[in-house]
């Protein structure tokens, strides 16, 4: 009789095949692990020049095929005047919103000393003539009032100027620690944006041809994924410069002090939803009543019918029409994403509703099957 090597039974083959997955998943994910907190340095940077690259691809195309084709240098070249033509009104802006930042703590602090005095005289003088006027009524209502019967205005408003002196004594600290890291990282964009020229397409292709599900599914997804970031950044920048000119024009014919500053930072945050331009403005105006009944009303006024008209138009003509989504879910993802991952949230939570909607409607097209009689076996 020869010898014969044992055959190895069916369930050992199996055993070792699932071993084999087992061990080549747990590895598979403990890699991607790693590689996402390596890149989670770099997470603002890279959702930031991704965005910006799929905001101005389809003028890049045209360009690469007036270059026949050339990758290489038409990356170089967009991404150049990209840079030029982002970049150089923002250095522009730049050095003036740094030449009246200089000027931002003694203004700022100039009113806050005068209502800390005024406050210390008496709280009345501060309030509006008509309110003034109707200030003994409102005390009355105050004191019957079991929960506003221990409001003290005058305390009040001292603690919180107070506060607010101690909060701007760091300003100076931050904003240079802030402007050095925003240099760094516009360095960064600018150096990214050029590779996902070149290569973003060959990428793409391969990530389409590496994930687990059907081809049209997956450009669906990355179709919706490409209108609402696009809606979203396009939507936001024009919010942003029109509340930031609007509010430019209104606070210099108000003559508020550092008109161009706080117009600026009134455009950055009008792209915050829901509260907008509103951080800046409402403040600014309540300080310019405590100089100019008039004037404060003015700025109030401007703020709330041009500012905040131009905020709710713009968003609901650009950001809702072109994603296909609802006006307010985007809102919603919008304030949601900053809340969880700041600034950034402002790209992250839409794209993140945009692929919750897209898996929504995959799931109702290939697996909620409903039944109808000629489906009925039996």
């Amino acid at each position: 009789m020869s010898d014969q090597e044992p055959a190895n039974p069916p369930g050992e083959n199996t055993d070792k095949l699932r071993l084999f997955r087992w061990f080549f998943f747990g590895v598979f994910a403990f890699l991607l692990y790693q590689l996402l907190l390596i890149l989670s340095l770099f997470s603002n940077v890279i959702i930031w020049a991704v965005s910006l690259t799929l905001v101005f691809w389809p003028a890049f195309r045209l360009l690469q095929k007036r270059m026949h084709g050339r990758s290489t240098s038409a990356s170089l070249l967009f991404t150049t005047g990209v840079s030029l033509l982002v970049l150089l009104p923002v250095a522009t802006l730049f050095w003036v919103v740094i030449a009246q930042s200089a000027q931002l703590y003694p203004t700022v602090s100039h009113w806050i000393s005068d209502l800390n005095t005024r406050a210390h005289g008496d709280v009345l003088t501060l309030l509006p003539q008509w309110m003034q006027a109707n200030w003994s009524q409102l005390r009355s209502y105050l004191q019957s009032n079991p929960a506003l019967a221990q409001f003290d205005p005058q305390q009040f408003l001292l603690n919180n100027t107070d506060a607010l002196s101690l909060r701007l004594a760091d300003v100076g600290a931050a904003t240079a620690r802030n402007i050095l890291l925003g240099i760094v990282n516009l360095t960064l964009i600018v150096v990214l944006m050029f590779f996902c020229f070149r290569d973003g397409e060959r990428f793409l292709q391969w990530l389409f041809s590496i994930i687990p599900m059907q081809r049209e599914q997956t450009e669906s997804v990355a179709l919706r994924i490409y209108m609402t970031t696009t809606a979203v950044i396009r939507g936001a920048m024009l919010t942003s410069v029109a509340q930031g000119v609007l509010a430019i024009i209104g606070y210099l014919i108000a003559g508020v002090p550092l008109a161009v500053l706080f117009g600026v930072l009134t455009g950055l945050a009008g792209m915050i939803p829901v509260i907008g331009g509103g951080l800046i403005w409402l403040p600014v105006g309540l300080f310019m009543m405590t100089e100019s009944e008039f004037w404060g009303f003015f700025v109030i006024v401007w703020g709330l019918i041009l500012i905040s008209l131009s905020d709710n138009v713009i968003k609901a003509l650009f950001i809702g029409k072109e994603a296909g989504m609802p006006v307010l879910l985007i809102f919603c993802s919008m304030l949601g994403g900053v809340n969880v991952y700041g600034f950034t949230g402002l790209i992250v939570g839409p794209i993140l509703m945009a692929v919750l909607m897209s898996f929504i409607s995959i799931y109702r097209e290939q697996y909620l099957v409903e039944k109808t009689p000629g489906n009925d076996s039996g």
